[in-house]
């Protein structure tokens, strides 16, 4: 990795984006996706270390469906993505996996608990 790591957040809530965006900057550069079409322009321009991703989009794809796009792609597969969302169902955690999230992680979230995931996660690429 070079420079500081690179998190893209895709949630079609502003307030969620912004305040992601808040606190994962102080220690990463963070992009913010809230559109399928903004996520596919952002996502050909920069090479991401990370993806959180919102599984409601409310618009052509949902997070589940990109998240089986990226996993199923060679470019993107390796790329650790959580699932952030408000949906705390068996069904959308089968979903989840089934399309290979890294992360589950339901809305709202502890802070320090997804702080520390993301640490676990960058190390472990920095160093495989």
């Amino acid at each position: 990795m070079d420079g500081r790591p690179k998190i893209l957040v895709v949630d079609d809530e502003e307030l969620a984006q912004d305040f992601l965006h808040f606190f994962l900057s102080k220690k990463y550069d963070v992009y913010t996706a809230g559109s399928v079409n903004s996520f596919y322009n952002i996502l050909s321009k920069v090479n991401f270390d990370l993806i959180i991703m919102d599984i409601s989009l409310r618009d052509t794809k949902d997070g589940i469906q990109l998240t089986k796009e990226l996993k199923q792609s060679e470019k993107y597969k390796n790329i650790p993505i959580y699932i952030l969302t408000a949906l705390n169902t068996t069904k959308e955690r089968e979903n989840a996996q089934n399309a290979g999230a890294n992360n589950f992680l339901v809305k709202p979230f502890e802070w320090k608990a997804l702080m520390k995931l993301i640490e676990s996660s960058l190390t472990t690429l920095t160093y495989n």
